[in-house]
């Protein structure tokens, strides 16, 4: 990555004193919360970094690099005449070789201000600065018969009496053991030594509070995913960010731990990788949160694609890394822009950051490019998943009204007068035909009242205590009506918990819509069929319907039923009721 002195450079109005590389080509107002906490760090980091780049007065440069191959030390000389030098380096192999660079400095330092050099470069070296040495990165010519020592990037500071205005010398006598045929080049910064040491310092602080925003991002909704959101795009947009985390960690890691030259393309290719799996899973969550139609086999061309641009193009790295990401802003766009024309909400905004990211492509330098442009794609990818968080929140706070208004309906329904009316007339019969049968009238009325009265309240009961209701009911409207009612069930597992009054309400359904069959009797089966992914009850009501050519509209009852499954498990079920050959069917499937 080029110094961040040589951004600040090209984007702001001070003047730089830099010598640049010659060879390189769940709660939604608290998700808001954080959306505006993060958009707020991020302006205060491009306003200090602005700061930053305006402390001190800079000229840049590019000096001409020669080479030459053997070890003398008179080459360190200023005044000896290098015009026959190369200036390309070739491959040295593992002889010693030296470089030589002239170096303008327009105008004396500050006083009391110690300049230096910082230089960028493969192989170990010693740094002459007018002939004198001023400091070593490793030993050259004994790579070899050493540990790895010394750093890619090394500040050097320059003596006070060499560091006038005027031409200078910089030379240095190096060696290369690993990566010989790669030629880096050399790159330089002079500066007041404390700018050296300290603006990448700063410059990774302010990144690292955007990366440990996203750090926390990533654990709080995956944590949500596995607690409550059981959503792809939360999941994916969890990774998202906990890989951007680590891509900003890897790109800034240089700053603060010595990296050796021979470990250099270990970090370009972990900064390849991370930028493939975003580059991928960007479109992805986009494709999913948008629907867009015949998603999977644009993802699996994408795919196809992503991979043959990296292994294409491994080794080039930063060119790599910059096609990965104009494929994912080309697919970004293609997604986002059928969404736009189908008028989805919440399109026209990402839509207008991509483009904002086509401006940051042309006019950024393409480390800068590639942080911003990550995050703001991730703040958009943020500011879409809280609204689709948002809706589903006001859609749970709707269904739990609807819950409570249809079972107050239902408890109503149970002891209106004409319930009450009708049961107490059976009742009176029973007792006055047969006082024992009207005694288990009794008890089994008393029975479904002590049951509704336990579970009116809850969430979710035993699918046992559901079944006991089912019984108790079925046992008054036999005395009520006067027609065999019997109870079925298979595969139940008795551990399962369903919403109360669920298979209750269906009962009363099947008994309005079916009548009884010759032998007089209404038969109701329930069945559950579970696999790893969900679970399916089967109710049926075997009998003869009332009224078979009439359209059956949703009543209180199925009201009632798919709240109370909203309630609970949100939009992970289904629900179907209708008619077959045998009377009344109810399916219910729970989704994992």
């Amino acid at each position: 990555m080029v110094f961040f002195c040589q951004l600040l450079c090209d984007y702001s109005n001070c003047n730089y004193e830099l010598i640049f590389y010659p060879n390189l080509a769940l709660n939604y107002r608290f998700i808001f919360k954080m959306v505006f906490q993060l958009l707020k760090k991020l302006l205060f980091i491009f306003a200090v970094l602005l700061i930053i780049s305006c402390e001190d007065e800079y000229s840049a440069q590019t000096p001409i690099t020669r080479y030459k191959i053997g070890d003398d030390n008179s080459w360190s000389k200023k005044n000896i005449d290098d015009s026959n030098w190369s200036t390309k380096r070739g491959n040295p192999g593992d002889s010693i070789f030296w470089v030589r660079m002239n170096v303008v400095l327009s105008k004396d330092p500050k006083p009391y201000e110690p300049q230096g050099v910082l230089i960028y470069s493969f192989g170990a070296h010693e740094v002459y600065w007018d002939d004198v040495l001023i400091g070593t990165n490793g030993i050259p010519g004994q790579e070899y018969t050493t540990n790895k020592i010394g750093e890619v990037d090394r500040s050097f500071i320059i003596p006070d009496s060499l560091s006038k205005k005027g031409n200078h010398l910089l030379a240095l006598r190096a060696s290369q053991y690993y990566h010989q045929d790669h030629d880096r080049g050399y790159g330089i910064v002079v500066s007041s030594y404390k700018n050296l040491i300290q603006v990448p310092l700063i410059l990774t602080s302010f990144t690292y509070v955007l990366a440990g925003a996203f750090f926390l991002t990533a654990i709080y909704f995956f944590i949500l995913f596995f607690t409550n959101q059981k959503s792809l795009s939360v999941l994916l947009f969890s990774f998202c960010s906990f890989l951007f985390f680590l891509l900003i960690i890897i790109e800034y890691i240089k700053f603060y731990i010595p990296i050796h030259y021979s470990n250099f393309f270990v970090r370009l290719e972990i900064i390849g990788i991370l930028t493939f799996l975003i580059s991928f899973l960007i479109p992805l969550y986009f494709s999913i949160q948008f629907s867009f139609p015949k998603r999977k086999i644009l993802i699996g061309l994408y795919f196809v694609l992503l991979l043959f641009i990296y292994f294409l193009n491994r080794g080039s790295y930063d060119y790599t890394t910059k096609l990965l990401v104009i494929s994912m802003w080309v697919v970004s766009a293609i997604i986002v822009a059928n969404a736009v024309l189908r008028k989805e909400a919440n399109t026209i905004a990402v839509f207008v950051t991509l483009l904002v990211n086509v401006l940051f492509y042309n006019f950024l330098e393409y480390d800068m490019f590639l942080i911003l442009s990550f995050t703001l794609l991730l703040l958009c990818m943020f500011y879409i998943l809280a609204l689709q968080l948002k809706k589903q929140r006001e859609a749970y706070a709707y269904s739990l009204v609807q819950t409570t208004r249809l079972k107050h309906e239902l408890l109503k329904k149970k002891i209106q007068p004409h319930f009450l009316m009708n049961t107490l007339t059976s009742l009176i019969d029973w007792v006055e035909e047969s006082p024992s049968m009207g005694i288990r009238f009794i008890e089994a009325l008393a029975e479904e009242f002590n049951i509704l009265n336990q579970i009116e309240d809850k969430k979710l009961i035993p699918i046992s205590q559901e079944i006991q209701l089912c019984k108790s009911f079925l046992n008054i409207m036999k005395y009520r009506k006067e027609i065999t009612y019997s109870w079925h069930q298979e595969g139940i597992d008795q551990t399962c918990k369903i919403p109360p009054a669920v298979f209750h309400t269906l009962i009363e359904n099947g008994i309005t819509h079916c009548m009884p069959n010759s032998s007089n009797e209404i038969d109701f089966k329930l069945t559950q069929r579970s696999t790893s992914k969900s679970i399916t009850y089967i109710l049926q009501t075997i009998a003869i319907i009332r009224h078979p050519d009439k359209i059956i509209k949703d009543g209180t009852g199925n009201k009632y039923v798919k709240a109370r499954l909203t309630e609970s498990y949100g939009e992970k079920w289904s629900f179907d009721s209708k008619k077959d050959n045998n009377g009344w069917t109810n399916i219910i499937t729970i989704h994992q």
